[in-house]
């Protein structure tokens, strides 16, 4: 098959020029798709890459299907025009490209471009390929209260420049049916170049009012880049203000409340210090286990052997003199008996 490869220009709206490579080749594809990486790769608003596709003619009985003729990518300013059915059908770095390296890619109505790929096995992960068609819409409702469908030129219009209205009538029905000879007319060349920067060119403007312009969420009328809210939308906001101060004002006491809790548990649970120890009672459940006798056994109080013994020396008088004096000295005066015969000591009534 004849390799070929054409590197042309084309003037656009505002009469800005955009630089076109239309190849056959896999090894220019390869090239220009790696800058396209590295573009990428280095781009930090706008991370994507323009798609469109053309078929081949169509049968008029719909007998055979029609395949994928022709691929247009377009970042910045250069559009890459890759003609598929010119080729052995591989294309390696194309298929990678488009699948495998995790690209965003914009388009105008992908619905048949999806399932022209699919037929060509190269399936486009549905997070990494946006319909603008999808986000934006001009024509409003139909007759029948539907959304209608915007189409390219109706969107460049709206959103890009007004020049592009008269886009489709430039180009005649009939030259649809042309996506296979080879090379490309100009008038085809220039219609597919196109198609892939203004799909590039509208993704920018939608993106830009994504990411800057902050619609009013009551009317949808007004911004803050441009205007004030309307009342019903300030009300609501400053509502919300007040209720986030609020919020945050009960979370501040919730908080406090929770670590004087936590304080205090801390504080029951630390151990006692040493000059306030006390000695400690036996377990209850260890007490029941034992009966009164065993249990003076083994603490520190008084035995009952030894409390009958000094009660019956105080009562004969078989108790050791103290080294108190003042004990000493009741102890040898004569006690003047009592007539109380309960109080007299035993054996001297």
């Amino acid at each position: 098959m004849q390799a070929f490869t054409q590197i042309r220009t084309f003037t656009v709206h505002g009469g800005k020029e955009i630089d076109v490579v239309y190849t056959n080749e896999e090894e220019t594809m390869s090239k220009y798709l790696k800058m396209y990486a590295q573009w990428y790769a280095e781009e930090e608003e706008n991370k994507f890459v323009g798609l469109d596709l053309e078929y081949t003619r169509e049968d008029p009985n719909h007998e055979v299907d029609n395949f994928l003729a022709v691929v247009q990518l377009s970042m910045r300013n250069h559009v890459l025009v890759c003609h598929y059915s010119w080729t052995n059908g591989e294309c390696p770095a194309l298929r990678s490209f488009l699948q495998n390296q995790g690209i965003v890619f914009c388009s105008v109505d992908k619905r048949t471009d999806f399932i022209k790929l699919y037929y060509e096995k190269i399936i486009i992960p549905r997070e990494n390929w946006i319909d603008i068609q999808e986000i934006v819409n001009v024509k409003g409702l139909n007759e029948r209260g539907k959304l209608m469908r915007d189409g390219m030129a109706s969107l460049a219009t709206s959103i890009i420049d007004e020049s592009y209205s008269q886009m489709k009538n430039k180009f005649p029905p009939e030259r649809h049916n042309y996506w296979e000879e080879r090379p490309l007319s100009d008038l085809n060349l220039e219609y597919a170049a196109k198609d892939a920067y203004v799909s590039y060119q509208l993704y920018v403007k939608i993106w830009f009012f994504l990411r800057y312009l902050v619609f009013c969420p009551g009317c949808k009328k007004e911004d803050k880049l441009r205007g004030r809210l309307c009342r019903k939308c300030n009300a609501a906001e400053i509502e919300a203000e007040h209720a986030q101060r609020n919020a945050a004002a009960e979370i501040a006491r919730l908080n406090a409340e929770l670590a004087s809790v936590q304080a205090e548990l801390a504080s029951l649970k630390a151990p006692a210090s040493s000059d306030n120890t006390q000695q400690a009672s036996p377990p209850h459940g260890k007490r029941r286990k034992m009966n009164d006798e065993q249990w003076l056994e083994s603490s520190d109080a008084p035995k009952s052997s030894d409390y009958w013994q000094n009660l019956r020396k105080s009562w004969t008088g078989d108790e050791q003199k103290s080294d108190d004096p003042w004990t000493t000295e009741m102890s040898d005066q004569q006690s003047p008996k009592s007539d109380n015969l309960w109080l007299t000591k035993p054996g001297n009534y």
